[in-house]
C-alpha cells in the first residue's frame, strides 16, 4: 500500500491511500504512517470478507518517527507548550489504537518495533497467537519516510501492507513459522526493502498472486542472518 506515486514500487494495482474508515475529524489528527497501517487494514478486512473485529499486530520499524521529529524540532525552537495532539500521536501504539477506536473493536491490539526484522517478527508473532489464542487475526506492517535528521541513511519510501491470518486448512496457503539461518546467495529482496519491513512482504503477496503451486522458501528479510519461511500453495 505504497503512496499512489510509489506504486511502480509494487506493480500492484489499487494501492492508493484511503483512510476513509477514519472519520474526518479523526483523519485530520493522524500521520500518514497511521492512516497508510488502517487503509491496509481495512482494506484486508475487506478482501478477506472477516469483518474488523480481529485481533491485530501493528508493526514498524520506529513508530512515530515524523511525529517525534516534530517534537525534537518544537523542543529544540522552545515553543512551548508542546502540542498535546503530536504528543498523543507519537506513542509506538498510535495506529493500533486509531483502528481500534474507528472500528470500534474491543479486541486485544499489539504494537511492535522490530526494525530491519519487523516484518518475520510480525509474523512469528501471529503464529504463535494463532497457535494458543485465537484462529484469525490482522497483521498490519507500515513505515513511511524516515526523517533525514533522524536516520539519513533510511531512504525507503512510504508503504503498508496487511494480512488476514488464520489457522492451518489443507485448502488455503498455508506459511510456516519464520527462521534465521545464513545465506549461501546474496540478499534478493527488493533494494527498497532493506530497511522497511512492509516491503519486505512483496516476495510473499507475488507469490500468493502468481498461482503457482507446491512449497515455496521465501526470504522475507536481507542481512547477514536473514529470515526465511516456507509457503505451501495448493
Amino acid at each position: 500500500m505504497p503512496q499512489q506515486t510509489d506504486n511502480t514500487v509494487s506493480a500492484f494495482d489499487n494501492c492508493g491511500l484511503d483512510p476513509s474508515v477514519l472519520p474526518p475529524l479523526m483523519r485530520r489528527r493522524t500521520s500518514l504512517a497511521t492512516r497508510m497501517a488502517i487503509t491496509a487494514a481495512d482494506r484486508a478486512c475487506n478482501d478477506a470478507g472477516t469483518g474488523r473485529d480481529l485481533p491485530a499486530i501493528f508493526v514498524s520499524t520506529l513508530g512515530e518517527m515524523q511525529v517525534t521529529h516534530r517534537l525534537c524540532e518544537a523542543i529544540a525552537r522552545q515553543v512551548y507548550p508542546l502540542s498535546p495532539t503530536l504528543f498523543h500521536n507519537s506513542v509506538h501504539n498510535t495506529a493500533a489504537s486509531y483502528w481500534s477506536i474507528a472500528v470500534n473493536t474491543m479486541e486485544p491490539m499489539q504494537a511492535m518495533a522490530g526494525l530491519d526484522d519487523g516484518f518475520a517478527l510480525g509474523l512469528t508473532e501471529a503464529a504463535c497467537q494463532l497457535a494458543t489464542d485465537t484462529t484469525q487475526l490482522l497483521l498490519v506492517c507500515y513505515d513511511e519516510h524516515m526523517p533525514a535528521e533522524l536516520l539519513p541513511d533510511a531512504t525507503w519510501p512510504p508503504c503498508s501492507v496487511a494480512l488476514v491470518l488464520g489457522s492451518a486448512h489443507s485448502d488455503r496457503p498455508q506459511l510456516s513459522i519464520p527462521w534465521q539461518e545464513a545465506a549461501a546467495e546474496p540478499a534478493t529482496a527488493p533494494a527498497c526493502a532493506i530497511h522497511n519491513p512492509a516491503l519486505q512482504a512483496l516476495p510473499l503477496l507475488e507469490l500468493l498472486r502468481s498461482g503457482a503451486t507446491g512449497t515455496h522458501c521465501i526470504q522475507l528479510a536481507p542481512g547477514s542472518l536473514p529470515w526465511f519461511a516456507n509457503l505451501v500453495l495448493p
